[in-house]
């Protein structure tokens, strides 16, 4: 293959739209070739009022044992290209500008050839493409520059960035990097994601620099949204209505007083300095203290109370955050160390002791690994701080480990906070989320906050119950459900510095989602984020009153019903089904996954901590691996196919072959599309029941039911897998394995277990697949058309057979397999 002949075709429709820029993946033109690599991938984003400009810059590598010969696919919405090129061992190849009409042509080609379903979200986009070459070992570097405009709607602003096509490669990215410059034409409010974390970095009132940062590799689109004003609340409200329901909202606020306005505060500290607290947990702990003490303002007074067998106080009496005072108490934190029992009631009265009847703002925080072991009860505890609580006052209080006492902590925010606990699983986030909150509660603006809202929206079911104060920086993030529409005035209430104040703003609520016109529905309408992100908050304070309150057959229901629908990780949540062999299947829609390493007890009050604080859906509610969140619909994969949780029990689906031009036929429709990527095998329901199978007869996961007649056979379709070279390396590595074990007597593996290791096709079919490179259970489920689970049963075997590793690498979600040298000696004499 001849770089000289490479060629270049780019295939664009610019439809103005809410601003929606995309991302790129190479298609190998071969079935049997692997993804190539994306090394890395730059994202810069610059906003200047509407107008946007996007440079995208990705690397990718062949690492396969051949060159491939491949396609690289760009999705775009709208826009207009201002520079694409390709760079392939330094040299630049410059593309070209060609009509999008076999955009869609080419997504449903690969979906065919390669069984790529998940290329059905982008069907209907337009796209950039280009035919490459990569030689085997090296590298083709890709970068693109392009113009659209930023979607406005109300003074809320969007970006929407297909990330996910990044799943087609095989390892971690280094790294995914994505930075968006926004200079607005006015103050910048909230700011938000609903689908990533996001670091934002307010530059000035109208200028915020938005990152995203990781090198895992990403299994999601990201979107941001972020609002404009020049009021002194910045109030948005992002609405979600299909159909005839009730519809879901998200109210954001960001306060954009002028710097200034703040109250003046009262901090006490009460720190935690029991025996179990030594090592790094005091360390980071110090660390913190010092950091919040720096953070106060010379208005503020603040005292520290240490407790372990006894409390004491730091000083007699609140203190005045001069500078020097303050550089006084810093050296008097780094002096701290860890011993004794913990007398949790007498700290937080000694703390509460310490605040008069002003018009300041009371702070009490308080940091603890464990329960109370001088004789005071919860109930007692709770009893003796609620009588010491003479002035308004607002109590933070942070767990640290899985020994503390939850429900001590819980109820403490409950009562005295603003209900949202903060718990810090291991040592090393200690020092990082103190310090994010001293960051936080650094300047207080608006104290007991209350919010209604008039007209005819009826909104009910909100959440959080009890509103936080406000303080400068922060962002407040309400969701409810509303029954109305139409204008409505949002009225914000409080106390500045001791001063009642009220501010008013008119809110649309949305009714059903309407298309606008030259827009493209399926980007905007509904908004099911929303929706989630909502029903995450209702479970997470379900989960609390069950803690606090004891099970009950309605609330378990309750959470129950809202964690099936949407997918939410519950110690309650479960969904049986069977497969097509008849085996009961139960698939737990996995709080252990998402929340693990606190022990059973604390799963509840951790879950609706987490739940209750979270902004967006991704905050807290992980997927569990074996379930999909989708456009309104939650997806549990059972027997390799991926079945909607909505399906009615004892409804039979209609059966559709994958590839067949009944399946095209369905994929032309935008929201069906999305459903239909998730997998090959695919059972969705709506208004009637349809089920995707490779063949169009395999059957389908039922509860007691049976599926429906079969279909009129498919067109051919390309085969799923090519077994005669595989049952030929079969014969092979059994002769090679047979000879080795002949010779190394002393080997750990027996013959015998050796033997069953290889008596599986499917099992030979990943060591061949692992010859090209390592791999993960998705890419080896694609590949070879075989569920997840059943690809990691097969790995299970083949690592007990040390023909295979598995690599984990910390705090990365993804775990890759790779062949051992005895698994590469193996497959080499069997080649």
């Amino acid at each position: 293959m001849n770089f000289g002949k490479l060629t270049f075709f780019v295939l664009l429709a610019i439809s103005l739209s809410l601003v929606s820029f995309a991302d790129g993946m190479i298609m190998p033109i071969h079935q049997d070739d692997p993804y190539p690599l994306i090394l890395n991938h730059h994202v810069n984003v610059k906003i200047e009022n509407e107008f946007v400009t996007v440079h995208v810059d990705q690397e990718f590598q062949n690492d396969g044992y051949r060159d491939i010969e491949g396609q690289y696919i760009f999705p775009i919405h709208s826009g207009t290209v201002k520079n694409f090129q390709i760079v392939v061992d330094g040299k630049t190849y410059e593309g070209q500008l060609l009509s999008s009409d076999e955009a869609r042509e080419i997504y449903n080609k690969y979906v065919l050839e390669r069984k790529e379903a998940s290329l059905l979200e982008y069907s209907g986009t337009e796209m950039f493409t280009a035919n490459v070459v990569i030689p085997r070992g090296s590298r083709i570097r890709v970068q693109i520059t392009y113009e659209q405009l930023v979607g406005v709607n109300a003074g809320t602003y969007y970006l929407f960035y297909p990330l996910s096509t990044e799943r087609y490669t095989t390892k971690p990215i280094d790294p995914v990097n994505i930075t968006v410059d926004i200079t607005a034409p006015g103050k910048i409010g909230f700011v938000m994601s609903p689908t990533h974390d996001v670091k934002v970095e307010r530059v000035s009132d109208s200028n915020a620099i938005v990152t995203y940062y990781s090198k895992e590799i990403p299994d999601r689109d990201f979107q941001l949204f972020y609002g404009v004003t020049e009021r002194e609340y910045d109030v948005k409200l992002v609405g979600s209505r299909h159909e005839s329901d009730d519809g879901y909202f998200m109210l954001f606020l960001y306060p954009t007083i002028e710097p200034g306005e703040e109250m003046p505060k009262d901090v006490v500290y009460v720190m935690d300095l029991s025996g179990s607290m030594d090592g790094e947990k005091i360390e980071q702990t110090k660390k913190s203290l010092e950091y919040g003490l720096g953070k106060l303002n010379p208005a503020d007074r603040f005292n520290i109370v240490t407790f372990s067998s006894d409390a004491i106080l730091y000083s007699q009496e609140l203190t005045s955050a001069s500078g020097q005072a303050v550089a006084k108490a810093q050296i008097f934190s780094r002096s701290l160390e860890a011993s004794g029992s913990t007398n949790i009631n007498d700290a937080l009265v000694m703390a509460e002791g310490q605040f008069a009847d002003d018009e300041r703002v009371h702070v009490v925080v308080i940091l603890t690994d464990g329960e109370d072991t001088t004789g005071h009860s919860t109930e007692g505890i709770i009893k003796a701080v609620r009588g010491a609580a003479d002035v308004p006052l607002k109590v933070f209080p942070f767990g640290v480990g899985t020994d503390v006492d939850f429900e001590l902590i819980d109820r403490i925010s409950n009562e005295f906070g603003d209900g949202i606990p903060t718990y810090i699983r291991s040592d090393g986030e200690l020092e990082a989320s103190l310090s994010s909150f001293y960051d936080k509660i650094a300047r207080p603006l608006l104290t007991e906050v209350k919010l209604e809202i008039a007209g005819g929206a009826g909104a009910y079911d909100v959440y959080p119950r009890s509103l936080p104060d406000i303080f400068s920086g922060s962002q407040l993030s309400i969701a409810g459900r509303y029954s109305g529409s139409g204008a409505n005035t949002i009225i914000l209430s409080g106390k500045l510095a001791g001063e009642e104040k009220k501010y008013e703003y008119e809110i649309e609520f949305p009714d059903k989602q309407t298309c606008p016109t030259n827009t493209k529905c399926e980007l905007i309408a509904p908004n099911y984020f929303v929706e989630r992100a909502w029903a995450v908050r209702k479970v997470g304070y379900l989960l609390d009153q069950i803690a606090l309150e004891g099970e009950s057959d309605e609330l378990v229901a309750q959470v129950k019903t809202l964690a099936i629908k949407y997918g939410i990780p519950s110690p309650y949540t479960s969904y049986v089904s069977t497969t097509p062999e008849g085996d009961e299947v139960r698939r737990d829609v996995g709080i252990a996954e998402a929340i693990g390493g606190w022990g059973a007890i604390a799963n509840s009050f951790t879950a609706g901590a987490a739940y209750k604080s979270a902004e967006s859906a991704q905050d807290a509610a992980t997927y569990a691996a074996e379930t999909k969140f989708v456009e309104g619909k939650t997806f549990v994969q059972i027997g390799g196919v991926w079945k909607d949780t909505a399906c009615i029990d004892g409804e039979a689906p209609r059966e559709v072959a994958f590839g067949s031009p009944e399946y095209f036929s369905l994929a032309s429709n935008p929201e069906m599309a999305k459903y239909l990527s998730i997998g090959e095998r695919v059972w969705v329901c709506g208004d009637g029941q349809v089920l995707v199978t490779p063949s169009g007869h395999e059957g389908a996961p039922t509860n007691g039911t049976t599926t429906g007649p079969e279909p009129t056979p498919p067109s051919p379709t390309p085969p799923v897998f090519d077994y005669v070279p595989y049952l030929a390396l079969l014969v092979l590595l059994f002769v090679a394995v047979v000879f080795s074990l002949g010779r190394r007597p002393g080997a750990e593996v027996s013959e015998v277990d050796m033997h069953r290791a290889l008596s599986s096709d499917t099992r030979v079919q990943i060591l061949g697949e692992l010859t090209n490179g390592d791999r993960t259970p998705t890419d080896l489920s694609r590949k070879l058309g075989k569920s997840k689970a059943t690809i990691s049963e097969h790995l299970d075997k083949l690592v007990e057979a040390e023909l295979v590793d598995k690599i984990e690498r910390d705090g990365k979600k993804w775990v890759f397999y790779s062949l051992t040298r005895k698994g590469k000696s193996v497959t080499k004499v069997g080649g």
